[in-house]
């Protein structure tokens, strides 16, 4: 197998590969200087362009196709798999209430309420929340997700990746919430899903627009505590290549509950690999 570099998100500079990670910190010859601050780590890559759905996902027949033409996407993983629950008892307690009640106004939202009163009591529970990124020091999941766009600048692939959040969502099946015709320097948002079981997953976005960086952090209440990052690069021959950064642990003891009873790891793979799938789709030429 092959490895590609990854870069950790900013907001993890003091982490460190715990003991029984499932790959060693390997040092970096170059890195953008958007991210030199933050340590160089390596990942397997495991899966590429167009491989089949896991026969345990229930979510695939419900998501856009998984794989599309000429994006090149693939990606590889590092760190400690699977995520386990991280933090204080009293933190892994307030992040699973958060979580539960979270979830049954996902549940009323699916199927009572797609209206304007639902987004604004999701904005006005939105302004509760922290921020949760993950724990500097704790065992850390790390995902590489890559795929490119030829023929289009980084400029523009990062506009049209800020200005369409909820086609490229829709296509994995996420609806916004409130709902965002445009990504916006500090927005706030729950991502939905349908389920079972619903999800309000809630995040808050950093745009880096001189730089053509996304930044997505969680925010209390996520199933999972993490960062991702998206970096729109030219690719030197007119084109565009995006590297997406993914950092998590696993939230509160819900976390073990999910990876028993369904597969959310691969759900998260199947998210990605349909937003870089939508994105290039609307901008490749015809």
């Amino acid at each position: 197998m092959s490895r590609i570099d990854s870069l950790l998100s900013g907001v993890l500079p003091e982490l460190v590969a715990p003991e029984g990670a499932s790959l060693p910190l390997a040092p970096r010859s170059e890195a953008p200087s958007r991210t030199s601050a933050a340590p160089a780590n390596s990942v397997e890559v495991f899966r590429g362009t167009g491989a089949p759905a896991s026969a345990t996902s229930t979510r695939a027949a419900q998501v856009a196709p998984r794989a599309r033409e000429g994006n090149g996407f693939d990606f590889g993983v590092g760190g400690a798999f699977p995520p386990k629950p991280t933090g204080s008892i009293q933190e892994q307690l307030k992040q699973g209430a958060r979580l539960l009640e979270q979830t049954q106004a996902a549940a009323f939202s699916v199927t009572l309420d797609k209206g304007a009163s639902m987004d604004a009591y999701a904005r006005k529970q939105l302004g509760h929340l922290d921020p949760s990124p993950p724990i500097a020091g704790a065992p850390t999941a790390l995902t590489d997700y890559t795929s490119t766009i030829p023929g289009v600048s980084a400029r523009d692939a990062f506009e049209a990746f800020v200005s369409n959040p909820e086609l490229l969502f829709g296509a994995a099946g996420i609806s916004l919430r409130p709902a965002a015709s445009a990504l916006t320097d500090g927005a706030r948002l729950f991502l939905e899903e349908q389920g079972p079981p619903p999800v309000w997953a809630p995040i808050t976005v950093k745009l880096n627009e001189t730089e053509r960086v996304v930044h997505i952090t969680t925010l209390d209440g996520h199933p999972l505590r993490g960062t991702n990052q998206f970096v729109f690069d030219d690719d030197g021959n007119g084109g565009t290549r995006i590297r997406q950064y993914s950092a998590f642990q696993g939230s509160s003891p819900a976390t073990s509950v999910g990876l028993a009873l369904m597969d959310p790891i691969e759900r998260q793979h199947d998210i990605w690999r349909s937003v870089h799938g939508q994105l290039h789709e609307m901008l490749k030429p015809r």
